[in-house]
């Protein structure tokens, strides 16, 4: 009978069955429920800082007005599509009673004062109304391998900084069920990029690529066994849900596309710490589940809102909000916990320390030039390639303000040193100095990307992320700075090790290789690092190699044509990834770095055709296009045509292709692509996806020109349509489809 029962359990009932249950769940619970965990809070203490960071993530500010930039409010997930990234039965079970369905939320229970039944109906029509607000994505189980590849790479890449890993940790962001919220598609689309939907930086980018999210999305979404039935929104009732979503103020908080309304409310300083949001009693406010210490930590901040914040308390204040502190010590502030240091690991264990866990912050702003601060912070920019964890990117509306406060904070004395003049040759000494004759710097640090044994940052773009005087600060006593570095210090005790170079003046020979290394990538190559390179050169045939390329990962094709054009084959995605124009690839890191290397590509600057899926299966020629391929796509290889150019075959789905790319010349005897994708049976609604970039313009019959570099012309007829991100033009598909590419001005 049990048998029975469950042969009968169709994906589309145990969906509703989930829904159902959590929504079951979804019960006034206000005392037992858990405070809003925010990642860095517990460094914070109980007083007016900790009070500070909560009323800014718990945006206090979005309904209660204040001139106070210590509690400016962290704007909620941005919800204008939401409805092609979330499951609406989850919305509906989550806005019910938020903190029942994902202990630890930050989001307030806005219906808690509403009788069961009419709660019950609201969560009902705003969560239709969200459903709506979106096409709901391609849903498909994990598969095995890839959970196992997710599993590892959430465990490395910095995930378990903020999130609990496999053993839940304390202090941990929670993730909620996610396998009720969202398919495997729609979580790796958030994870590639998470700032399109959380636009405040809490979840901030870790630079995954398409195959990496895919990954951890998978990991993350292990328990889901069917694909996930997305709820199908009642017209009637989105429209009601439309208008309850205002009424309750949600708008205050979250985007989506329509004007919010005008809120009445009391300013910050005029609220009375016992009553609304700060009471522990329900009524027509948003209630937190706040424990004791959070309360009173609230209270003593706003209670001293005209006290004024010093730069310092502004930059703890944001690097506890923004969660730096989990990966990054400032003082006395934050730190890698002794139970999340093991997840820190490195890919050198001859870098020690300096090679796993992320450097600290103590000083940081007399550290950097103020343009690189604002990258590392702003987009993720890093050197340190040997450390497996990455620097993520918070965007730079979220850390404009921090790059100020450090700049102003930070500094040092001035280092004397006297400059070495042009009669001295100070490049040709600093390129001695730091060759395997000198210093050997070279022995450790990389060099035009390329090290002789060690991976240490990046020489020839120092002196565009280093301020000169921290530098001739830091050559002097590097252990001044990092205690443990690796690192040794050449002129101990104000002494140089290489008496015989510029007299021994310490400060002179410091100075000559920071003119050298201001040569940048024009510097001559240091004695040491002696790695030739290998060109691959294109004469009379196609050469084709299979390894790994940019963008691609180690599936990727690259067919270099005689004349001097080229293109990268992307065999995971079964699409045409990169096309560039002169040269055709450096291949030393594919031949030297044991499988971790990939090819480097020569020539002009590639033209980077979009990730993802090139067909998919649309109802309407306005539907997003999907971030993931359905079903089980596969690539079946490829054969030689007469002049030994490769004629790719694939099947993207229950039909297959065949992708012959071949080089011809226009009437002015320039190199162009032609590309011919034959279909079998291609089935109704199935679209080709030739480009998509923020500029796209037509020009000439049925031409467009792509960014700058790259002009396609296709038959039949392409569509031009704009996505809100950018345009993207498609191909109804046809049994067969011939489009051409041509690069614009290529040298």
């Amino acid at each position: 009978m049990t048998q029975e029962i469950t042969k009968s359990l169709t994906p589309s009932f145990l969906s509703a069955l989930r829904g159902l249950l959590l929504f079951a769940l979804a019960v006034p619970t206000l005392a037992a429920a858990e405070p809003p965990v925010i990642g860095g809070l517990h460094h914070a203490g109980a007083d007016r800082f900790a009070g500070a960071v909560l009323a800014g993530e718990l945006a206090c500010a979005a309904c209660h007005s204040t001139t106070r930039e210590a509690f400016a409010p962290k704007a909620g997930p941005n919800l204008s599509a939401i409805g092609s990234r979330a499951n609406g039965d989850h919305l509906r079970a989550y806005i019910a009673s938020p903190s029942t369905v994902k202990p630890g939320t930050t989001m307030p229970d806005v219906l808690a004062h509403l009788p069961e039944v009419e709660r019950e109906e609201t969560a009902k029509a705003i969560a239709h109304y969200l459903a709506s607000l979106g096409t709901p994505p391609v849903s498909a189980p994990p598969a095995s391998e890839a959970v196992e590849r997710g599993e590892k790479l959430y465990h490395s890449v910095g995930c378990v900084a903020c999130h609990s890993p496999e053993k839940p940790l304390d202090g941990s962001v929670p993730l909620g069920p996610l396998e009720a919220k969202y398919s495997v598609a729609s979580l790796s689309a958030f994870l590639q990029d998470p700032l399109a939907a959380r636009p405040s930086g809490r979840m901030p980018d870790s630079h995954l690529d398409s195959f990496e999210a895919d990954d951890i999305a998978s990991y993350l979404l292990r328990a889901q066994q069917v694909a996930v039935e997305f709820m199908k929104p009642d017209a009637a009732l989105a429209e009601r849900g439309k208008s309850l979503f205002k009424q309750h103020r949600c708008d205050a908080c979250h985007e989506t596309g329509e004007k919010p309304a005008a809120l009445n409310l009391p300013p910050l300083d005029k609220l009375r710490g016992g009553e609304g949001c700060l009471s522990a009693k329900p009524g027509a406010w948003p209630h937190y589940p706040f424990s004791e210490e959070q309360r009173s930590s609230l209270k003593a901040a706003l209670g001293e809102q005209d006290r004024a914040w010093e730069p310092e308390e502004k930059i703890g204040l944001t690097l506890t909000r923004m969660n730096c502190i989990a990966c990054h010590q400032r003082g006395e502030l934050g730190g890698i916990a002794a139970d999340r240091n093991p997840y820190f690991t490195g890919r050198h264990e001859s870098l020690g320390e300096q090679g796993r866990i992320p450097p600290g912050l103590t000083g940081v702003g007399a550290k950097l030039k103020a343009e690189w601060l604002r990258e590392v912070l702003a987009n993720g920019g890093g050197v340190r390639t040997a450390m497996n964890t990455r620097m993520p990117k918070f965007g730079a509306a979220n850390t404009q303000g921090l790059a100020e406060w450090l700049k102003q904070i930070d500094t040092l004395p001035p280092m004397p040193f006297e400059r070495v003049t042009k009669a001295d040759k100070p490049d040709q000494v600093g390129r001695e100095m730091l060759g395997a004759k000198g210093l050997n710097c070279i022995a450790c640090h990389t060099f035009r990307g390329r090290s002789a044994a060690i991976p240490g940052p990046e020489l020839t773009t120092m002196t565009e992320r280093l301020e000169e005087n921290w530098f001739h600060h830091f050559l002097a006593q590097p252990q001044r700075f990092v205690p443990l570095i690796v690192m040794p210090g050449f002129w101990p005790d104000g002494k140089s090790t290489q008496p015989d170079i510029l007299g021994g003046d310490p400060g002179r020979q410091r100075d000559a290789i920071w003119q050298y290394l201001s040569r940048g990538p024009e510097a001559g190559e240091p004695a040491g690092l002696v790695l030739e390179p290998l060109v691959i050169e294109v004469k009379d045939e196609p050469v084709i190699v299979r390894r790994a390329f940019p963008g691609i990962g180690k599936r990727g094709i690259g067919v270099g044509y005689p004349g001097g054009i080229n293109l990268a084959f992307d065999a995971t995605q079964m699409r045409l990834a990169t096309l560039w124009s002169g040269g055709f690839i450096e291949a030393s890191g594919l031949w030297r770095g044991q499988g971790s290397g990939q090819a480097r590509l020569l020539g002009e600057a590639p033209v980077q055709l979009p990730p993802g899926p090139a067909f998919a299966v649309l109802a309407a020629p306005a539907d997003p296009w999907p971030a993931a391929a359905a079903g089980k796509p596969s690539f079946k290889g490829y054969h030689l045509d007469a002049r030994r150019r490769p004629v790719f075959r694939y099947a993207p789905g229950d039909y297959s292709v065949e992708d012959a790319i071949v080089e011809k010349r226009d009437e002015a005897g320039k190199l162009y692509f032609e590309r011919t994708l034959r279909i079998a049976s291609p089935p109704a609604g199935l679209h080709f996806r030739a480009a998509a970039d923020p500029s796209i313009e037509p020009r000439g019959a049925n031409e467009f020109v792509v960014g700058k570099k790259l002009l396609i012309r296709a038959a039949p007829p392409l569509l031009l349509r704009d996505t809100g991100a950018g345009k993207e033009l498609l191909l109804p598909a046809a049994p067969e489809m011939k489009l051409e590419y041509h690069f614009i001005n290529p040298s």
